[in-house]
């Protein structure tokens, strides 16, 4: 057969061979140039990062938190203070390299939550030791757990170390399977609570979980307060596990500062427990406020704005009354409405609660985004409210206070004196004949107050004599004085978020439209703050010199060091010391029933026994709001008055935002709560008293039965007694002592208002004690102390006996022998704001 394949070519084969070649020469290029490029990459452009993540890998870097400063009061309470704690921190991504399984992993959770025991579940735990970033990617650092106490912190720790995979040779341990660290943190808790909490403020977690103020003292002094981190660098193995025989790289964190204020707690719990009291027995819609400072340094002993919230729950909702409301699931009434228009305003609710009823569903805009539901938006608005410091950061109209003001540029720029007189009869036309600006001006209750002098005026409080002063004076000479006094700017307080704006009428707007000058010369249509109205007033009464009002005394470290110290800080002069003197004594005119320049003494329900007072009501119409049902305005009322009257010492200034009670003036309704905090605090504070007035010797109790508790207790004030209130609102059912008792000045009477029945106390044991020594004792328990003796002496008997059952108000006569020595013993602390006030935590001074 013949051969049919084509003959063979004898290169072929060397031809494949020689194209083998070639490839197995390309691809070992084409390898070299990778592993080249590969070695380019390591070794020269990403060197940096890769030594960067071998260096993370091995060291441990943790920050060390300082320890926020604390805050003290004016005598040392601990009022602010921080708190060691720890955050449980996990590694996912280094879970997964140690080959932990989902299973593993949960069982690790289920444990850990077991051991936290806080109510957070096994899910929550398991989620963030698997947590991935929007990428996918395991996260390296998770919290697991925040604020964790040692001991607790420590046993997690302890099991995340002996919980490992399993060995993958005989004598290995295996790899931890939840990679848990932990870091130093810090908690801030507030001892008192609610106490001065709009004043601290509170502190808030930043994204990286570190404290921040976010209110009061806590926001405008972080810089102070927050101190500066240190950090601590180890090496550590695969596991983070600091390696043996290593010592970390620490630098030490620097602690933050102390606040020192000029705040007395026991000032501050006076004021608040009279402010909370006319709160409630005045059903005061809107917001209350107070102040007590002193007129000459400008250092604020106490300040108040309620409600008040505990700056250890701030979240919550502090009044009950406004979370009752908050909570109803049908139709609000019309005083459900009228509680939330006082307490945020009509335009926030109004724009909020569309159908009278809180609705909690979210709701979208027309760009599809997702609105809050009304519950939420009122929760927050209330939560806010609460938190605000409403003396300077939200304003009212002073009403007739800001006749002082008035007065005071009368005199000072000499186009009046005290001897000025205009004539009141009941009403006053202006513009007649305008259709626009013709406008009739009345005084209260349409009261004629005939011819007056100034200080007649100032006791009657007459608006139209004031118009007629404020025609005098022109409204450039008047404007000046308003911001002389401070009026058209903040007062420099160093708490945060000191309002800005004030609505003042300036000398154009009063120029071309005259009822802006006389509504102005009486303290109407104006809005300022109560801290603006209490500088002013603390200008009157220390000569005329406005200064700037302050809350923290001084800065110190850990050891005491003064870092800084708070001096005076005097603005300018806006009077002469001589009108300071000449408005001083009309305002005590206002106050004392025996005061000469006036026969009215409008603001008599602040006149307290032995004490030189003075001071002004104002009662200003809310014209910002709708009419009241009635058909008459809202109220906001305020009183301030200055001690003593010779060389005054204290201003104290109370605001009351629409109370709803009988009597629709801020000298029946504020003026008595002035007088109750002076009862107390002018005692306290060493207030010197009225050169004639005898504090020694006895009074006849006066009858107090189906008094109000604030007439009860006005009559007391002007009795020299103190008073205290056993039971709530309503009239007094019974009193003790009773009325007709012949009681030593400065005795406390109880008065009950829901029950006949004498509140019981023990009587202690005060004999062979000092006569200063047994008072306080007896005090404390509610008794009333008489002498027999020189009281400096030492107690040889007591009329009742020790041990037995008394009546809150008993008086105990002791018996008393001079035999010239001191006792020695512990004389009883101050009443603190709260009984539970550890010892230690007492700052020295």
């Amino acid at each position: 057969m013949a051969n049919t394949q084509p003959p063979r070519n004898p290169n072929l084969k060397s031809n494949v061979r020689i194209r083998t070649v070639i490839a197995v020469a390309f691809f070992t290029l084409a390898c070299f140039g990778i592993l080249v490029y590969q070695l380019y990459a390591l070794q020269l452009r990403d060197a940096e990062h890769y030594r960067t993540e071998a260096v993370t890998q091995q060291l441990q870097d943790t920050e060390l938190p300082a320890t926020r400063g604390n805050i003290y009061s004016a005598n040392g309470k601990l009022l602010a203070k921080s708190n060691t704690v720890w955050n449980i921190i996990a590694d996912p991504a280094q879970s997964e390299k140690n080959g932990a399984t989902e299973t593993e992993i949960r069982t690790g959770a289920e444990h850990i939550a077991e051991l936290l025991n806080d109510g957070t579940s096994a899910d929550d735990i398991y989620a963030k030791l698997t947590a991935r970033n929007k990428n996918g990617e395991l996260y390296q650092y998770r919290v697991v757990a925040q604020n964790v106490e040692k001991p607790v912190a420590d046993a997690i720790i302890e099991y995340s170390k002996s919980y490992r995979t399993a060995p993958e040779k005989e004598g290995e341990t295996g790899y931890r399977i939840a990679v848990l660290s932990t870091e130093q943190s810090t908690t801030r808790s507030y001892p008192y609570g609610a106490f001065a909490s709009s004043v601290i403020g509170f502190c808030n977690n930043d994204e990286n979980g570190k404290l921040v103020g976010a209110y009061g003292l806590e926001k405008s002094y972080e810089e102070d307060l927050a101190g500066t981190p240190g950090r601590s660098i180890a090496e550590t193995n695969v596991n983070g596990e600091i390696l043996a025989n290593t010592e970390a790289d620490v630098h030490d964190a620097i602690d933050g500062n102390n606040l020192n204020l000029t705040l007395d707690e026991n000032v501050q719990a006076i004021v608040e427990e009279y402010l909370a009291e006319a709160m409630d027995t005045f059903s005061v819609h809107g917001r209350g406020s107070a102040i007590v400072m002193n007129v000459k340094t400008g250092a604020i002993l106490a300040m108040a704005s309620l409600e008040q919230f505990d700056p250890n729950d701030p979240m919550t909702v502090y009044d009950d009354k406004m979370q009752t409301i908050l909570d109803k699931t049908d139709a609000l009434t019309a005083d459900d409405i009228d509680w939330l228009e006082g307490r945020l305003g009509e335009k926030n609710v109004a724009g909020i609660i569309a159908d009278g009823v809180i609705s909690q569903e979210t709701t979208e805009d027309e760009n599809g985004n997702t609105i809050s539901s009304e519950y939420t938006q009122l929760q927050g608005m209330l939560r806010e409210a609460q938190w605000k410091n409403k003396n300077i950061t939200e304003l009212y109209m002073p009403g007739s206070i800001f006749k002082l003001i008035t007065a005071s540029a009368g005199l000072d720029s000499g186009i009046m004196n005290m001897n000025q007189t205009f004539y009141c009869n009941g009403e006053l036309t202006v513009n007649q004949g305008s259709e626009l600006w013709e406008h009739t001006y009345h005084c209260a209750n349409g009261e004629v107050h005939t011819l007056q002098n100034m200080a007649q005026a100032l006791d009657n409080s007459c608006n139209l004599w004031f118009i007629q002063a404020a025609q005098t004076l022109q409204p450039t000479v008047f404007y000046d004085y308003i911001r002389a006094f401070g009026f058209t700017q903040p007062t420099g307080v160093d708490l945060p978020s000191e309002t800005r704006w004030t609505s003042v009428y300036n000398a154009q707007q009063m120029a071309e439209v005259d009822t802006n000058l006389y509504t102005a010369a009486f303290g109407q249509n104006e809005a300022i703050t109560p801290m603006q109205m209490a500088t002013a007033i603390a200008a009157i009464a220390n000569g005329g010199y406005l200064v700037t009002p302050y809350i923290v005394d001084s800065i110190t470290d850990d050891a005491g060091n003064i870092i800084s110290q708070t001096d005076t800080s005097v603005r300018r002069q806006v009077i002469s010391e001589e009108v300071s003197q000449e408005i001083l004594s009309m305002m005590e005119n206002n106050v004392d029933p025996n005061g000469t320049l006036s026969i009215r003494h409008s603001c008599k329900n602040a006149y307290v026994a032995g004490y030189r007072i003075g001071g002004k009501s104002g009662t200003a119409e809310r014209t910002d709001r709708h009419l009241r049902g009635d058909g008459d305005y809202y109220k906001a009322m305020s009183f301030s008055a200055v001690l003593p009257i010779n060389d005054p010492e204290i201003e104290v200034f109370v605001l009351l935002d629409d109370p709803r009670w009988i009597h629709d003036y801020a000298s029946q309704v504020v003026a008595p709560v002035v007088g109750n905090i002076i009862s107390e605090v002018a005692p306290y504070l060493g207030i010197e008293q009225d050169a004639n007035y005898n504090p020694t010797g006895n009074v006849t109790v006066q009858t107090c039965l189906d008094y109000t508790w604030t007439n009860a207790q006005v009559t007391l004030n002007q009795l020299g007694l103190q008073h205290k209130l056993i039971g709530s609102n309503g009239n007094i059912v019974y009193q003790y002592p009773v009325g007709g008792s012949s009681v030593p000045v400065g005795s406390t009477i109880y008065l009950y208002t829901n029950t006949d029945q004498d509140a019981m106390t023990t009587v202690p044991d005060v004999t062979g004690k000092s006569g200063s020594f047994a008072s306080q004792m007896l005090k404390a328990s509610n008794l009333n102390v008489q002498f027999e003796g020189d009281s400096s002496g030492r107690v040889v008997s007591q009329s009742t006996a020790a041990e037995t059952s008394a009546a809150y108000g008993t008086i105990v006569t002791l018996t008393m022998e001079s035999d010239g020595s001191e006792d020695t013993a512990e004389i009883p602390a101050e009443e603190t704001p709260a009984e539970e006030t550890p010892a230690e935590e007492t700052q020295e001074q």
